[in-house]
């Protein structure tokens, strides 16, 4: 069964970005007992990696060419995808204009050169618990215990952030409602202790499709199940929500009490565009509305307007 678990140290990842190899290598080093560290020798590099692999930290020198340090983090704190990513910043200027700038730019803390090693682990320390704390809350708000998927609360707040962004770009979000057939006589028969363990089989079998950046899969509640597929079209939506099913089913999880004899997912889907018309509650009665007649036609399948 999934847990929320928390994140330490040692297992933090801090990315180091500066142009000179000597001062990157000595900064890794001052920091490797307390977690792990990648560098990085250009603003352009760090941006790709954050891409494949968002660090919990960054420490950056504010002296670089082509893209400075400042430029960078101001980037960083631009996308959602890094804001929240705490910037630290290696400086050899510390007086008053240089630390405003260093703040406007969206830093969380400067170390000034030379670097003093239990100043700045003190530091990177201090920052990363509190990004871990952080962290831990926003699991907590945002994803479900039993399945570790996103939850209601994810879904409220993030679709109309999501919806103002596909509008302005003219792109679909498909959406899918998946339902467990006959749940409630699978508690009935095997207890809510193995229907608990059940929904979270199921969930790891939907996590294995949610593999884009902004895909979000959500337990709606009891049984039912979302995902959120931006710039999605109904063709592809409908493709994904065949490929969860047929892999629920071949979990092969016994059910008796179904006419399958095992679990089986039944689901509706949309792909809406023109986002000023809809609210959240409209697309999901859509989508509900085809994963109603799922059922009626048999289960164990999508429908799909």
């Amino acid at each position: 069964m999934f847990q929320l678990a928390s994140k330490n140290l040692a297992s933090s990842n801090i990315l180091i970005v500066d142009d000179d190899e000597i001062s990157s290598t000595l900064i890794a080093a001052i920091l490797s007992e307390v977690c792990q560290c990648f560098t990085v020798s250009n603003a352009l590099d760090a941006l790709d990696f954050c891409e494949n692999n968002l660090p919990d930290l960054m420490v950056v020198d504010v002296n670089m060419p082509g893209m400075d340090g400042l430029t960078l983090c101001k980037k960083i704190k631009q996308s959602k995808a890094t804001e929240d990513v705490p910037v630290i910043f290696i400086t050899s200027n510390t007086g008053e204009n240089s630390q405003n700038d260093c703040w406007q730019a969206g830093c969380s803390d400067f170390v000034p050169k030379p670097v003093i090693a239990q100043t700045l682990i003190h530091r990177v320390k201090n920052q990363l618990l509190s990004k871990l704390r952080l962290d831990a809350i926003m699991k907590m708000t945002f994803h479900d215990s039993l399945t570790g998927l996103y939850n209601r609360n994810y879904i409220t707040q993030e679709y109309p952030i999501l919806a103002r962004q596909l509008n302005r770009d003219q792109q679909p979000l498909g959406l899918i409602i998946f339902d467990v057939d006959n749940f409630k006589q699978y508690n009935d028969t095997y207890g809510h202790l193995q229907g608990d363990i059940c929904l979270a089989r199921v969930a790891d079998a939907m996590r294995k499709f949610g593999r884009r950046a902004r895909d979000a899969l959500v337990r709606f509640g009891g049984e039912e199940f979302i995902a959120l597929l931006p710039n999605t079209s109904l063709t592809d939506t409908t493709r994904l929500a065949n490929q969860i099913i047929q892999a629920v089913f071949n979990l092969n999880i016994p059910h008796t009490t179904s006419s399958l004899g095992r679990v089986t997912l039944s689901a509706g889907a949309v792909s809406v565009q023109n986002f000023d018309q809809y609210v959240l509650d409209e697309v999901i009665e859509q989508a509900d509305i085809n994963l109603y007649d799922a059922k009626l036609e048999g289960k164990n399948q999508v429908v799909a307007s």
